[in-house]
């Protein structure tokens, strides 16, 4: 690829297939997709910038091994920009979630369940830089409030982000799911006076730089 390029990579096929179309017109040399998961990159000295906005929160493990991969792939003085949910992220929602998992209406599909979601702070993610000879520049959580459209809203969120979840649920029971989700989670915390049902969010900013 040529100066000044944009290299995107996923671990899913189907999403590069996706980004592959939606930006077919652009030259490859300068904008290209490569099927590739992070924690495997083999590259050496070949990137200025390395960007992941809100999706390393989806590897629970391997964090600091990840890191330890990136490192080689950025050119001397490159930087690292990654943003992802921090440590406390939705933590309302995931107490109604953990709650929920405990009746035994929903317990048996979630015998052999874990946490699915990595979500850490700068007491973690100062040292992994560090260990994997990157110099932190900053590494922060900051609160964000999500707001939801009514009930609806709000569970078209639930459908299409808690899908660890909701992969484990039955089809004919996934809607009973996450009826029961939202009941709950808005009982507990009611709408405003708009109706816009709020979600208590933490996101994680991670900056560093390659200094050697």
């Amino acid at each position: 690829m040529s100066e000044g390029s944009v290299l995107g990579i996923d671990s899913s096929a189907e999403m590069i297939a996706l980004a592959r179309r939606r930006h077919h017109d652009y030259p490859t040399d300068r904008l290209a997709f490569e099927h590739l998961d992070v924690r495997e990159l083999d590259e050496v000295g070949r990137f200025d910038v390395v960007f992941s906005n809100a999706t390393l929160h989806w590897i629970r493990e391997a964090h600091a091994a990840m890191l330890v991969r990136v490192r080689p792939a950025m050119k001397k003085g490159a930087r690292l920009l990654f943003q992802m949910g921090g440590k406390g992220n939705a933590r309302d929602v995931v107490a109604v979630i953990e709650e929920m998992l405990c009746h035994r209406t929903w317990a048996p599909f979630f015998l052999d369940f874990g946490f699915p979601y990595g979500f850490f702070g700068p007491s973690e993610y100062g040292p992994w830089l560090a260990q994997a000879g990157l110099t932190p520049l900053r590494v922060e959580l900051f609160e964000k409030d999500m707001r939801h459209k009514g009930t609806d809203g709000f569970a078209g969120w639930i459908n299409t982000t808690w899908l660890p979840y909701l992969e484990r649920i039955p089809a004919d029971r996934k809607e009973a799911f996450v009826r029961a989700l939202v009941e709950t989670y808005v009982r507990e915390h009611p709408p405003d006076a708009e109706g816009r049902i709020h979600v208590r969010m933490v996101r994680l900013e991670v900056e560093a730089t390659r200094t050697s």
